[in-house]
């Protein structure tokens, strides 16, 4: 294509230059024809300023009269401009300037040796002028000059028709040339368009065709492949591109069918679960819901369009509080990244629900939308329920034979019924102290039990010191620190103590609590401190021991009912598990908290806080 390309411009432009030399020679023997045709008329000119120096001087010498004179003043005015013009009109062509020079030469000694004469000599003696002028002489003088001007004029024109002929030759050449050159070029870009047709339309339009026919979904389309030009490429791309898109259909083929399966497995997990889960975008929109939540919406009534937040909201009034599930809602369509926990109950019928709801995130941290999960806790909180029912009454039931039992107990060791061995003393004393311990389980349990069911009522009271509270405990608790050789240590940073406001016996059953704790897991020859501080607007009591300590795991749980850690149940020690649940209650029910910190084999600190 490029060689084809290459000649069939040389060709064309070959053409073109050969019309281009015929239209600048065609111009240049115009140019020269017009030169000679300049050249004729000025020798003309010329020719007539002779006659009219002839004329006027004859004219004046037969008549005498001056207006005779007219036309010989005229041509001797004029031939000075004519005659120069002569000469640079032909000033290119030697042969033709010498002429030139000659004919002015020749006019310029006619006019001095002839006219010139004559008149002075008609203005002196008219009839010697006029004997002059019958001589002939002048007569001759003209015709001379005359031949001459013939002879400059047929030069003249006889160059001017020969650069005519060359030019006609040259224009005949031109139009042959440019007829062969035309008829070439027409042959060749009809060969050109042939070659370019069979060489690269017809390819390009069979790949335009399979390109359409793979466009509409037929993959095994190709084309043949051709040589190694472009063509032949282009071929071969397109039928690699064919193979690439096949088997990328294949393979996306493969995983969308991966995909549906794992679509079914992935719905019948959701749909297996107990609770009820749904994905929201941005704005709340469901994005994916499983059944046990679309059963909980229409056993519960629930609002089938709109967002979720619009969804559990109409659900508002059934609910025990309203006002509380409204602002809890309304935090979470302001909030989409908030995460959040609560637990709701319906009214009628009776249905409590816990919620869970977490962002969902992309592995960059972007947020996508929302997780929503909402479990039904009904039976469960009516376990709960009839759980304390039944811890309540078992612990008042338990409470009035206990009673009677330490009472009957307490008289049998003071003699009323009779002494008693030493080893009877020793049987029941075991029997008052295994008595005083389940009392104070039942204590802990009523305790419990009145706090689900009316919470902690507190008799508060100004003034109440916490270093005489923590004195009291400890005098109490000396006797079981000496029995297991702990060393029980009280601080009181304070000179004057430690007053806030509250109910010093509940004050002084935490304090109780985290004692009998401290002494239970301290080992033989460990030691147990309290200390009672100010800090800021708070009172503080510490209790610290350095027993077995709590795995940090667990620590989130210790205030927990029911919760042991660890290393208490692997290693035996008795307990309950309420001690420290009845502890926060009743430190946060004077407006403090209590905290722990500990690390197994080092030792626990209680940190209990109550506002001054």
């Amino acid at each position: 294509m490029f060689f084809a390309s290459t000649g069939l411009a040389a060709l064309i432009g070959a053409a073109f230059v050969i019309l281009i030399v015929a239209i600048v020679n065609l111009r240049s023997q115009s140019r020269t024809e017009r030169h000679s045709e300049e050249v004729i008329a000025t020798a003309n000119k010329l020719e007539k300023l002779v006659l009219d120096l002839q004329t006027g001087a004859r004219g004046y010498v037969i008549s005498h009269h001056g207006v005779y004179l007219k036309p010989w003043q005229n041509a001797n005015a004029a031939f000075p401009e004519i005659a120069s013009n002569l000469l640079k009109l032909v000033k290119s062509n030697p042969t033709q300037t010498k002429r030139a020079k000659r004919i002015i030469a020749g006019i310029k000694d006619y006019e001095v040796t002839w006219a010139d004469l004559v008149i002075l000599t008609a203005a002196e003696n008219p009839s010697k002028a006029r004997a002059l002028v019958i001589t002939g002489v002048g007569e001759q003088k003209v015709d001379l000059l005359r031949t001459e001007f013939d002879t400059f004029v047929a030069a003249e024109q006889m160059q001017s028709d020969m650069l005519r002929k060359k030019a006609d030759r040259q224009e005949n050449y031109a139009i042959a040339f440019g007829a062969f050159g035309l008829g070439s070029s027409l042959l060749l870009i009809g060969v050109f368009g042939f070659y370019v047709a069979w060489r690269v339309v017809g390819p390009i339009r069979r790949v335009a065709g399979a390109t359409q026919r793979l466009a509409a979904g037929d993959l095994t389309e190709r084309v043949l492949e051709g040589g190694r030009d472009e063509i032949g490429e282009l071929g071969r791309n397109f039928n690699r591109m064919a193979e690439s898109i096949e088997t990328a259909q294949h393979e996306l083929a493969g995983q969308n069918k991966d995909l549906a399966r794992l679509t079914t497995v992935l719905r019948g997990v959701l749909d297996s679960t107990v609770d009820g889960i749904a994905l929201t975008d941005l704005e709340g929109n469901i994005q994916i819901v499983n059944r046990p939540l679309q059963r909980f919406v229409d056993e519960l009534g629930l609002e089938q369009d709109g967002n979720v937040v619009s969804q559990l909201l109409s659900a508002r009034e059934k609910l025990r509080d309203p006002e509380n599930f409204q602002e809890l809602m309304e935090r979470l369509r302001e909030h989409p990244d908030e995460p959040s926990a609560d637990e709701f109950e319906f009214v009628d019928p009776y249905r409590v629900f816990v919620e869970f709801t977490a962002p969902v995130l992309t592995d960059e941290g972007e947020l996508l939308g929302r997780i929503w999960t909402l479990r039904e806790v009904t039976q469960e909180r009516e376990l709960d329920r009839l759980k304390d029912e039944f811890v309540a009454t078992v612990s008042r039931e338990l409470r009035t034979p206990l009673t009677s039992m330490m009472g009957f107990l307490e008289m049998l060791r003071e003699g009323e019924a009779g002494s008693l061995t030493p080893e009877q003393s020793r049987f029941l004393g075991i029997v008052y102290r295994s008595s005083e311990r389940l009392q104070r389980l039942v204590g802990d349990l009523l305790f419990v039990a009145r706090l689900d069911a009316s919470g902690l009522q507190l008799h508060l009271e100004d003034g109440v010191r916490l270093d005489e509270v923590v004195t009291d405990s400890i005098e109490s608790s000396s006797a079981l620190a000496r029995s297991k050789d702990i060393e029980l240590t009280f601080d009181c940073a304070e000179a004057n103590g430690v007053a806030v406001r509250g109910d010093k016996e509940r004050l002084a059953q935490v304090t109780a609590n985290l004692l009998s704790n401290a002494l239970k897991f301290t080992p033989s020859g460990g030691k147990v401190a309290a200390r009672v501080f100010v800090d800021g607007e708070d009172g503080v009591l510490e209790i610290e021991d350095t027993g077995i300590g709590i795995p940090e795991a667990e620590q989130e749980r210790l205030f927990s009912r029911f919760f042991r850690s660890s290393t208490a149940t692997n290693q035996a020690i008795p307990g309950t598990g309420l001690g420290l649940a009845i502890a926060r209650a009743i430190a946060e029910a004077h407006g403090g908290s209590i905290t722990v910190k500990s690390r197994v084999g080092e030792g626990t600190c209680f940190r209990v806080v109550i506002p001054l």
